[in-house]
């Protein structure tokens, strides 16, 4: 099975479960939602002062900094947060329960303390990777874009690993270290191939937004495409967490979780391995 048919049956066998549980597309809209307001709560009152601008003109302090990384942090919390209680209702699921949205929100809720660590960690990490990246030289950048990708492997089931077995930050970036050092191949054909097909979903709405922009009518090219990316966008993002959910599952337990078929969580170095 190549990456792109079995990135497709995974779509359909997360589909399955997204079906049956189509209150988890909550999640991704509340978090959106959330990082829209942490945003205007930091950048109106910035733009007001002037202090956005005089930052966008080379001048700002270290108060100013702070404050960004505030920002960045309190972003990074929301996503994690509502990603987690995304992923606690597909774990629900795939062990045979009906969860609902307050099932999701009370784990991510318990899990509070975790999500803030992990949070704080990740948000730093990337900075110092953009730092890297944005600095001057072409071996920095790539070093830089090197441990972006390696960092984001690595991390790839960090937060089932904090929703399911409740550890703390070290604990749970060793523990998902040592599930992509066993399962690599599944991690990696799966991110490829979910962005690979996430950037195919994304052509049929981008391709009639601009047939309506042009042929019938500007607002209505706008409004068409921004309206099918955001319905798309949510649905990939729970469509993606139950992916990790499943990989995770797969990985600790050795068989696939209800819905899904073992050839579609296996790479193909590992089939290409079978006798």
């Amino acid at each position: 099975m190549g990456t792109l048919d079995r990135t497709w049956a995974l779509y359909k066998q997360s589909f399955r479960v997204l079906s049956a549980d189509a209150e988890i597309l909550v999640f991704p809209v509340l978090s959106t939602a959330a990082t829209l307001l942490v945003a205007a709560s930091f950048f109106v009152p910035l733009h007001r002062s002037g202090a956005l601008a005089a930052m966008q003109g080379g001048v700002g302090g270290a108060a100013m900094y702070g404050t960004l990384f505030l920002w960045y942090y309190l972003n990074v919390f929301v996503v994690v947060f509502f990603n987690s209680a995304l992923v606690a209702c597909a774990d629900i699921r795939l062990s045979g329960g009906d969860p609902t949205v307050s099932d999701g929100l009370r784990v991510a809720a318990q899990r509070f303390d975790r999500i803030a660590g992990w949070a704080f960690v990740a948000a730093t990490v990337g900075v110092l990777l953009r730092a890297l990246v944005n600095r001057q030289g072409l071996l920095v950048r790539l070093l830089g874009a090197g441990l972006s990708v390696g960092w984001a492997l690595v991390t790839y089931l960090i937060v089932p690993v904090i929703v399911v077995e409740d550890v703390g930050v070290v604990e749970a970036i060793e523990r998902s270290a040592a599930l992509f050092r066993k399962h690599w191949g599944e991690q990696v054909a799966g991110s490829f191939g979910f962005g690979v097909l996430n950037l195919l979903l994304c052509l049929p709405g981008l391709l009639l937004g601009a047939l309506l922009f042009r042929a019938v009518d500007p607002a209505a090219g706008i409004i068409v495409g921004v309206v099918y990316l955001l319905v798309l966008a949510a649905v990939l993002s729970s469509l993606r967490g139950i992916f990790t959910v499943a990989l995770y599952r797969f990985a600790v337990d050795g068989v696939p979780p209800y819905g899904f078929a073992v050839e579609s969580l296996t790479p193909v170095r590992r089939a290409a391995s079978l006798p």
